[in-house]
C-alpha cells in the first residue's frame, strides 16, 4: 500500500473512480438483489434429505451477467452421475432459485427438472438446496476460486505485520471485485475495483482506500492475487515504490 496524505487521496480517489455497475451491489437497482454474492466455483458434498446416508459430490460455477442475472453450470458426482445447467427463476430476500436441467454422465440416479435454491451462507459458502417432489438434498458448497472470504498478515518493509482480510465476489464472468480490511496500524478499509480480465485463478484490482482511521493508510494501487496449489491466496501490492505481500487463507 502507499501512504500519503488524505487530501491526496481525494484527488486519486475522484480521478480513478470507476462507476460500479448496480449489481455489485446486494440489492441494488436489480431484479436479482445479492447475486454477486453466488458468482464464483464451489464444491461440496450434497447429503439426501430421504435417504439416510446417499451422499455425493457437487460441483458448480455460477456466473453473473453486469444486470445482475446469474447462470450455473453443475457436475453432480457418482452416485449420481450427471451434468448440466442452472437457469434462474427468481430471488426473494437472500435465496435464489434455479431450474436444473441435467443429463446423465454414466451410471446412476440422475433426475431432471429439480429445483436449486442457493443462498449464502456462514464462512463465505454457498448453502444449497435440490428438490423435486419429495426428493430432496441439502449441501454447504466452499468456493475453489479466489472468489470467498480471506485472511492473513500483510508484511511490508519499514512496518510491523498487519492484519489483512479480502472479500471477493466474481460479478461477471471473467471479472470480480471486492472490499478490503487491514487492522492496526493501518487501521483502514478499501474497495477492490477490477482492471481487467481475471479468472478464478487469479485476479488483478486497483484498490481504493475509503475509510482510514489512520494516516498511514490513504494509498490507491494495484493488487493481484492468485490462488496457490496448496489453497493459499498470494497477494502483492504494489503502488509509488512500495510493495506489500502477503499469503492468505480462507476465513473460517
Amino acid at each position: 500500500m502507499t501512504y500519503r496524505t488524505r487530501t491526496a487521496l481525494a484527488v486519486m480517489a475522484a480521478a480513478l473512480a470507476v462507476p460500479v455497475a448496480p449489481a455489485l451491489a446486494d440489492g441494488g437497482g436489480t431484479s436479482w438483489p445479492g447475486s454477486a454474492l453466488l458468482a464464483g466455483r464451489w464444491s461440496g458434498t450434497a447429503a439426501s434429505t430421504e435417504v439416510a446416508g446417499f451422499t455425493f459430490p457437487v460441483s458448480a460455477e455460477v456466473r453473473v451477467a453486469p444486470t445482475g442475472r446469474p447462470t450455473g453450470t453443475v457436475v453432480l458426482g457418482a452416485p449420481v452421475n450427471c451434468a448440466g445447467a442452472w437457469v434462474p427463476v427468481s430471488t426473494r430476500g437472500r435465496v435464489t432459485t434455479f431450474s436444473e436441467r441435467v443429463r446423465p454422465t454414466g451410471d446412476g440416479e440422475c433426475i431432471d427438472d429439480g429445483t436449486v435454491r442457493l443462498s449464502p451462507a456462514s464462512r463465505g459458502r454457498l448453502r444449497y438446496v435440490w428438490t423435486k417432489g419429495d426428493a430432496g438434498s441439502v449441501a454447504y458448497l466452499s468456493p475453489t476460486g479466489v472468489s470467498g472470504a480471506w485472511t492473513g498478515t500483510l508484511r511490508q518493509a519499514g512496518d510491523p505485520p498487519v492484519p489483512v482480510s479480502l472479500r471477493i465476489t466474481g460479478v461477471r464472468a471473467g471479472q470480480m471485485e471486492g472490499r478490503s480490511r487491514y487492522g492496526a496500524p493501518f487501521s483502514c478499509t478499501g474497495r477492490l475495483v477490477p482492471r481487467g480480465a481475471g479468472t478464478q485463478s487469479s485476479a488483478t484490482f486497483t484498490e481504493v482506500i475509503t475509510r482510514s482511521g489512520s494516516d498511514r493508510c490513504v494509498g490507491i494501487g494495484t493488487m493481484r492475487v492468485r490462488l496457490r496449489s496448496d489453497g493459499r491466496l498470494a497477494y502483492r501490492w504494489t503502488g509509488g515504490r512500495v510493495t506489500s505481500t502477503a499469503l492468505l487463507t480462507r476465513a473460517r
